[in-house]
């Protein structure tokens, strides 16, 4: 795992970074970008957790097998992109001094999340070191 200002590159294995905030298609109700990686290495842990909810832009994950040790934020980026005051609001509502988040290959979360202020953002990338 290497991390800097920048980005921090991910490996597969436990990690603790919190608060993990990545990207899930709630349209589709499938994983998109780093949750549907999460989800091919976890054997399918995000999918079977969130069978059968009903959910809108966000949920927390936390199960035992998953990926991230403390859990994870699964916000819809599509929706991020159009409505980012929400995105914006909610970090900004949780008092946190540092997040982790997706960079998203599909959708460009990097520039609303310039936008944060007081908040350090660490971009995630989803790729083998």
């Amino acid at each position: 795992m290497e991390e800097n200002k920048e980005k921090l590159i991910i490996d597969f294995g436990k990690v603790e970074y919190s608060p993990a905030i990545i990207d899930y298609d709630f349209i589709n109700n499938r994983p998109r970008g780093g949750s549907s990686r999460i989800d091919f290495f976890s054997h399918g842990a995000v999918s079977s957790s969130l069978e059968g909810l009903e959910f809108d832009t966000k949920i927390y994950l936390k199960k035992d097998n998953i990926f991230f040790e403390k859990g994870v934020f699964l916000l819809d980026f599509q929706e991020v992109q159009r409505n980012h005051h929400i995105f914006l609001d909610m970090v900004n509502n949780l008092k946190l001094e540092r997040i982790y988040l997706e960079n998203s290959i599909h959708f460009n979360i990097a520039s609303i999340a310039a936008k944060l202020k007081n908040v350090d953002v660490i971009l995630m990338n989803f790729g083998c070191i």
